[in-house]
């Protein structure tokens, strides 16, 4: 008389691996994913850490063919920095764009305003992006 597991084990064979290889495999994977995530999170970490920050404080037109935009910038470490200031018209076209370098203290909000030339008239100006050099 054939007892269950062989009669399982000629109709589908036996497992080729051992059960203690197959555990040591899922333990393997398990430490890359965590050492993965573990990259992943502190990656994100020191990236937030150097992270700028800008605020629009508003703007101005003063005529179509000029916008003044004020804002604010926020450095984690002094360093020199390029901001993309934008005007955009009613239906949200770009009518307005200037590069501005600005100085940054370590910490310290700075606030800055510059004149962007314009091809229409502009219905606001805001901070698009900021860089490092």
């Amino acid at each position: 008389m054939t007892s269950q597991s062989d009669l399982l084990a000629d109709r589908y064979g036996t497992s080729r691996v051992p059960a203690s290889r197959k555990r040591l495999g899922v333990i393997a994977l398990a430490v890359v994913l965590l050492l993965g995530f573990l990259a992943l999170a502190l990656s994100v970490a020191f990236a937030e850490a150097n992270k700028l920050e800008t605020k629009d404080l508003g703007y101005q037109i003063l005529s179509p063919q000029q916008a003044l935009v004020k804002f604010e910038v926020k450095s984690p470490n002094d360093t020199e920095i390029t901001c993309a200031i934008k005007v955009l018209s009613q239906s949200f076209a770009v009518v307005g764009y200037r590069e501005v370098p600005v100085s940054a203290l370590a910490g310290q909000p700075q606030q800055f305003e510059t004149l962007v030339n314009t091809t229409q008239l502009g219905v606001s100006g805001l901070v698009d992006k900021c860089w490092r050099k």
